[in-house]
């Protein structure tokens, strides 16, 4: 009887996690399924903190673009190449199917020498496919930029609470990334984001602010003295 180890190296595993849950997460704000995709300012483009979380939703944003590209590319890998694996047999009778050296050699014994020498020369000439594959399309590539865009996302996030907001868009604008950060690891209808998003609301209500209005035209203001500088420089924008 046919078995496997159900094992899959690390290099093969993607966030599908955490895509899933933004898949999950994407209709719950009050505010339509672009609010927290599309946060602008009504002025005060000089507050640190809106220009800090303009910043990480941008940084964001990038992540899970990579991410979905990540996710297509393995889709294509595993449909084209298939995660690389071999089908040993075994002494007793039977094979099973490995996916990895390190389970390979747990099954080694002087008995089935031959046999463990053909898997790994299977499992070596399924790998090579692989990563000749990769290496043309850019799946490990893509991981590397993933790693490269968490970690600037992480070091904005790690800023948040170092940046105090000169504004009510400020604080509505933290509490937005802190939302849209955790929801993403956590079961977003558990404590603390059902009070964290009844908080938010309550300011946005009480100062008469949509926050879907706080981020993007803070973007916009931006764009606008880069074309002021630009003009003034004779730079063409």
């Amino acid at each position: 009887m046919a078995d496997s180890d159900n094992t899959t190296p690390l290099s093969f595993v993607t966030r599908r996690r955490l895509m899933t849950q933004i898949v999950s997460v994407a209709g719950l704000w009050p505010f339509g399924a672009r609010a927290r995709e599309d946060i602008s300012i009504k002025g005060r483009q000089d507050d640190p903190a809106l220009r800090l979380c303009e910043s990480w939703h941008e940084a964001h944003s990038s992540t899970l673009a990579l991410c979905q590209k990540q996710q297509q590319l393995e889709t294509y890998l595993v449909k084209v190449i298939g995660f690389p694996c071999a089908k040993m047999q075994l002494a007793g009778g039977g094979e099973k199917t490995v996916h990895s050296v390190e389970s390979l050699d747990e099954l080694y014994s002087p008995e089935n020498e031959v046999a463990w020498g053909r898997a790994f020369s299977e499992l070596e000439a399924h790998q090579a496919r692989w990563d000749a594959a990769d290496a043309e399309i850019g799946f490990s590539r893509t991981d590397e930029l993933i790693q490269r865009a968490e970690a600037a996302e992480q070091a904005l996030m790690d800023d948040l609470p170092l940046t105090p907001a000169c504004s009510v868009e400020g604080v509505l604008a933290k509490l937005l990334v802190i939302l849209r950060y955790g929801e993403h690891w956590e079961d977003s209808d558990e404590f603390p984001w059902r009070h964290i998003r009844s908080v938010l609301d309550d300011l946005a209500r009480y100062h008469h602010i949509d926050p879907t209005t706080i981020i993007a035209s803070c973007a916009q203001g931006r764009h606008q003295e880069c074309k002021g500088s630009a003009g003034v420089s004779g730079i063409s924008p």
